[in-house]
């Protein structure tokens, strides 16, 4: 079902420019290159009037001779004093780094070796820091070192999930498809204005973060032009991601790329839905000594959870999966298209993960301490708010973690760790950067508030409402997500995702009505069909109708079979 939106709003440019992208491409590149030119020209300006003013009072004072005169050198001042003032804020303003674990170069040398191997094929720019981090990602950004993007640091940031989810061949290719994408041999211009998006995001969330009235005017203008350039500059950002995977093709073939991009995007998925909901699950009911730590549970779990028969279904649902109008990264389904690849297979178990070959003797001392600063976040042991300023101790057990102000982003100074009596990983952390720890909120609770936010003040869409609700479901129970469930609804009645949920808690509950729903929903989405079965199965075991119990397990292993 097509949806319409308001044609002014960025949702409705984005959707207006669908059909330039696909009729006439040169056109939307055209313009796409235009909105990200006029960005850069947007900021360039202020440094330029300043300049400009300087010159234009000088030269009005001499020459002013009547009332007119010296009313344009008034005229001509107050306009180079408001440039000052923004040419004085985009100098100062500091970027916040990504956050995660600082990782030293000499503490993983194969992964420098890695580095440098992949060097000689794309000739990259020097990487300045290497960023260790607790979500699902791996990315090279550029950070400014001020508001005008002419020096950046470079940053790899690579997710300790990646790393323990890929073989160590596997994590090569997805290594080499993003520092290829970043070596923009040949993608020049969509990478430019890939880059430019990454610049303003990272403007944005600096410039929001200040409450000095300086900022205003620049905090202002990101907060229009930012999603702007998000609705004109999308397809830009999916041809980029488009190319990175063309690069991975210099050090793989078409085969084992596929495999790379199922079994990332799978484990994704996997950790998403599935694993994180569980730990944190287990964290409420005993907050302050969990039964599991996230980071070094996370390779047993994927060896023995994510079957065959729940890697294919995690893909199906991901193939099913289209890209809203925000979303730079296109669909799974097109990227494989795109390199050829449409029979898929379950990738090959990992025996030996890329954490263990690349971060080496360091893997020890990231793990513990991204687990011990999950606890720290998560737990009850954590503080409510930091009481001593910029570095604050932060003690968990017997390993200080030192947490960094977010007053403070872009600079990050090394306080001495004081080391405790008996603290054997010590020596490890001292491998790592620990100055920098990841944001307050996971990643789902930030996505949470601000959901709940937005529904007091706005209708959110369908896609937004479903994610609530999930999200609702999560943290603060069945009761309240159903009530959200059953509002949506209300506006579509055969939205397949919602009524699959309904019927998966109403069958929780031990509630007869959740079979005909679940039927319903089985109806409507084939892929629900197989882990729907498993709940009927499982709920007709536990009230003794041992024949529907074994007909559904049968129908669920025969869709399994067959996907």
């Amino acid at each position: 079902m097509i949806s319409f939106s308001n044609p002014f709003s960025p949702k409705g440019i984005s959707q207006a420019l669908d059909g330039l992208y696909e009729k006439r491409e040169k056109a939307y590149f055209a313009l796409a290159a235009l909105v990200t030119g006029l960005g850069y020209f947007m900021l360039a300006l202020f440094p330029l009037l300043a300049l400009i003013g300087i010159f234009k009072i000088l030269g009005g004072m001499t020459s002013a001779s009547s009332f007119l005169g010296w009313i344009g050198v008034l005229i001509w001042m107050g306009i180079t004093a408001a440039a000052a003032v923004i040419t004085y804020t985009l100098a100062t303003v500091k970027i916040q780094m990504p956050s995660g674990l600082g990782l030293k170069e000499d503490k993983a040398p194969r992964l420098h070796e890695l580095i440098a191997e992949i060097n000689q094929t794309y000739s990259i720019p020097k990487i300045d820091r290497i960023i260790v981090h607790d979500h699902c990602e791996l990315d090279m950004v550029s950070v400014p070192r001020f508001g005008l993007p002419l020096l950046t640091t470079n940053v790899l940031y690579i997710g300790l999930p990646v790393l323990q989810s890929l073989s160590p061949t596997y994590f090569k290719g997805a290594l080499a498809r993003k520092l290829g994408q970043f070596s923009a041999q040949h993608n020049r211009l969509t990478h430019w204005i890939y880059r430019w998006r990454q610049y303003c995001f990272q403007y944005q969330r600096s410039y929001n973060r200040s409450r000095s009235p300086l900022y205003i005017p620049l905090k202002m203008f990101f907060k229009f032009y930012t999603p702007l350039l998000e609705a004109f500059t999308v397809h830009a950002a999916r041809r980029d991601e488009m190319e990175a995977d063309m690069y991975a093709l210099q050090v793989m073939n078409d085969e084992e790329l596929a495999d790379v991009i199922l079994q990332l995007e799978v484990s994704k998925q996997f950790l998403k839905t599935k694993y994180w909901p569980k730990l944190f699950s287990m964290l409420r009911k005993n907050p302050q000594n969990p039964e599991r730590l996230p980071h070094i549970s996370m390779p047993g779990v994927l060896r023995k959870s994510l079957t065959e028969n729940e890697f294919a279904q995690t893909m199906k649902e991901l193939l099913n999966n289209e890209p809203t109008w925000q979303d730079g990264v296109p669909s799974l389904i097109a990227r494989l298209e795109h390199i050829g690849q449409t029979k898929l297979n379950m990738p090959p178990p990992v025996m030996e993960s890329a954490a263990q070959r690349y971060l080496g003797d360091a893997f020890s001392a990231v793990v513990k301490l991204l687990d011990k600063q999950w606890v720290a976040k998560n737990g009850k042991v954590k503080k409510s708010k930091m009481e001593t300023g910029n570095n604050t101790d932060m003690s968990f057990g017997e390993e200080p973690v030192v947490a960094k102000s977010q007053k403070t982003p872009a600079t990050t100074t090394k306080q001495p760790v004081q080391k405790p009596v008996n603290a054997p990983i010590t020596n490890d952390a001292s491998m790592l950067d620990t100055t920098e720890v990841a944001e307050d909120l996971p990643i789902e609770e930030k996505k949470f508030r601000s959901l709940r936010s937005k529904s007091a003040k706005t209708m959110l869409s369908q896609s937004e409402a479903f994610e609530f609700a999930t999200l609702t479901e999560k943290f603060e129970g069945k009761a309240a997500a159903i009530l959200l469930y059953q509002k949506i609804l209300k506006q579509d009645s055969s939205h397949a995702k919602t009524i699959f949920a309904v019927g998966r808690i109403l069958l929780s509950q031990n509630d007869p009505s959740g079979v005909k729903i679940l039927e319903k929903a089985m109806q409507l989405d084939k892929g629900c069909i197989a882990q729907a079965c498993w709940m009927l199965a499982k709920y007709f075991k536990a009230t003794g109708n041992e024949d529907l119990s074994k007909s559904y397990l049968e129908r669920a292993a025969n869709v399994s079979a067959a996907a």
